[in-house]
């Protein structure tokens, strides 16, 4: 049974360093495309074929792009929730019914920008069509 095992880990870090291998690969071809590279120089540096050199360089944009994305994402959701603490608080202070409104107003707001950030369609004025 060990012998099965230590098979096993080793193909584990075989898979790991391949995989290191292609994003490094992908990463080189994003690179030399940026600095002016043909796809056939691109494929000849790298060994492949230039098909495969634009897959590589497809995948690595779609992924730097899913990543920069999701930072994006990130950053503004956490300035909806700043906005919405700051909200709380000043409704809590609030002294007037015209306060709370405004407050309201901002906190409504806030809770709809953050739900089209999610993807969240949420339409207005069907209340009533329950």
């Amino acid at each position: 049974m060990g012998s099965k095992k230590k098979a096993a880990e080793a193909a584990l870090v075989a898979a790991d360093i391949e995989s290191d291998r292609a994003v490094e690969r992908a990463l080189r071809a994003v690179v030399m495309r940026r600095e002016g590279a043909s796809w056939g120089d691109i494929a000849d540096r790298l060994g492949i074929s230039q098909v495969e050199a634009q897959e590589l360089a497809r995948v690595a944009y779609a992924r730097l792009g899913e990543a920069e994305a999701e930072h994006l994402r990130t950053e503004v959701e956490d300035k909806i929730d700043g906005v919405v603490r700051k909200a709380h608080v000043d409704l809590a202070l609030a002294q007037s019914q015209n306060e709370r409104t405004a407050l309201y107003r901002v906190l409504l707001a806030a809770e709809a920008q953050r739900a089209r950030l999610l993807g969240l369609n949420l339409r207005g004025g069907d209340d009533d069509a329950a």
